[in-house]
């Protein structure tokens, strides 16, 4: 995986309580783990949105990251990077369970 050490700690030290869904921008839910940005997000203080690709057309050229307090493009990027303060961080239900990350290959040969 080309993520950052620090995507892949904030993972793997996420709790149970840590998960929790959340509305993204396109209209869905999704699971995420709480940061700071997800904090930043309900006090609706979350950082800038450019909206610079219409990345995902549900968004609507950021009226919907808008209206939710994130855009998703510009968040996922900021986790891949390891920026803590500022990435979205998702996972699945049973995140909380990880205890090392493996490849795809070792998963399926399991």
């Amino acid at each position: 995986c080309d993520a950052s050490d620090e995507f892949k700690n904030v993972l793997l030290a996420c709790k149970k309580e840590d998960i929790e869904l959340i509305k993204s921008p396109v209209g869905y839910p999704a699971r995420g783990v709480r940061t700071n940005l997800l904090d930043l997000v309900d006090k609706r203080m979350g950082p800038k949105i450019n909206c610079i690709s219409n990345c995902v057309a549900p968004c609507g050229r950021g009226k919907e990251a808008t209206k939710v307090g994130y855009c998703i493009a510009d968040r996922l990027f900021d986790a891949w990077s390891g920026k803590k303060e500022t990435g979205l961080f998702f996972t699945g239900a049973n995140g909380y369970r990880l205890e090392k990350l493996i490849s795809v290959k070792e998963l399926m040969d399991k």
